[in-house]
């Protein structure tokens, strides 16, 4: 098996794209869109690992070299979202891929390279093994909108009805039109959580990188936004990285209303798997979610590259600047929140 490493600027991204979208262990993320989008809003560079045998495209890695104010830069794959896990033809390449992405990275200096997967072949594990774990949670789609509420629980689909007897609606774009109302429900969500909101601009990337691949979806209480979600596309599953909706609005149920409108627009696309992202197993988030019929499938988050002092600093600094978000976050206004925070955001690789 022959490597190579590219940059994202001589990358082919129409043959690494097909093998995405081709790769059933694929997400949304793996596309080359998310890396112009993370360099756009970031500058964080990306180089892309490829994998040959006999000429032929066998397996491709997306590593964003993460740089922070200190420390040594480190591979990550991928920022901002769950997965961006090596894609191969096979697991023995896979390996072999990773094993070859260790040395590259010992041999320019890179401090880390984590790599964020899914364990395999944990599909039936108790509660007692998976209490406490970061788990994806993932359900299956039908074929239509209309056949996927069909299978809901009559409890379920009465809570998803409820939102427009509430008299709240929806809207779905797969352009830039409600981009403003998305953003600010976005960042006064996010102020409220104590968070770091990703900058306006990333948002932009976004939509125009992922034409033809993302929904943004906008619940109103007559012409106030309350509820947003964004929901992006791969042919083996539907990615929600977004969705938020604001507290003193929720006993109206708009975030019944998002994630049913959302996850019926997947089921029509005839997307076969909605990801509805990370969870901890057994908290609130994971009830929300496994509620709609979703499963738990372990996440595996490591370090292949063996832990060092420096690294460790790192993490701290990280764990610092979350805490400092938090405490300070909640009790700024929006606009402060969302001035300062969008700046510290790209530096935080969750």
């Amino acid at each position: 098996m022959r490597t190579e490493f590219v940059a994202l600027s001589q990358l082919n991204r129409a043959i690494y794209d097909e093998y995405v979208a081709s790769h059933s262990g694929g997400s949304a993320y793996h596309f080359s869109a998310w890396l112009l989008c993370v360099y756009e809003a970031y500058k964080h560079n990306a180089i892309i690992a490829l994998a040959y045998e006999d000429n032929r495209l066998v397996g491709v890695a997306p590593l964003v070299l993460f740089s922070r104010f200190w420390g040594k830069p480190s591979f990550c794959a991928l920022p901002y979202c769950d997965v961006g896990h090596v894609l191969a033809d096979s697991d023995a390449i896979k390996q072999e891929l990773i094993k070859n992405i260790c040395e590259y990275g010992a041999s320019h200096f890179i401090s880390s390279f984590v790599h964020r997967d899914i364990c395999s072949g944990n599909d039936n594990q108790d509660d007692d093994a998976l209490t406490g774990k970061k788990v994806a949670m993932k359900m299956p789609l039908q074929s239509s909108a209309s056949e996927q509420m069909a299978i809901y629980k009559s409890k379920l689909r009465s809570q998803i009805r409820k939102a427009e007897k509430n008299g709240l609606s929806i809207k779905l774009t797969e352009g830039n039109d409600l981009l403003d109302d998305f953003y600010q429900v976005i960042a006064q969500n996010m102020r409220e959580l104590g968070s770091p909101v990703h900058k306006k601009s990333w948002y932009e990337a976004i939509v125009k990188h992922y034409q033809g691949r993302f929904c943004m979806g906008v619940v109103y209480d007559g012409d106030m936004a309350i509820g947003a979600g964004l929901i992006l596309l791969h042919p083996h599953q539907c990615s929600i990285p977004w969705a938020s909706t604001l507290a003193k609005y929720n006993r109206l149920a708009p975030n019944m209303m998002l994630y049913g409108a959302l996850i019926g627009y997947a089921a029509d696309k005839q997307i076969p798997v909605f990801d509805f992202g990370r969870s901890t197993f057994n908290e609130g988030t994971y009830r929300f979610k496994k509620q709609w019929g979703a499963v738990p499938q372990v996440l595996d988050w490591r370090d292949c590259l063996e832990t060092s002092p420096t690294q460790q600093a790192e993490k701290t600094g990280d764990d610092q600047l979350k805490q400092l978000a938090v405490k300070v976050w909640q009790h700024l206004p929006v606009t402060m929140t969302t001035m300062v925070g969008s700046r510290v955001r790209g530096l935080i690789s969750l």
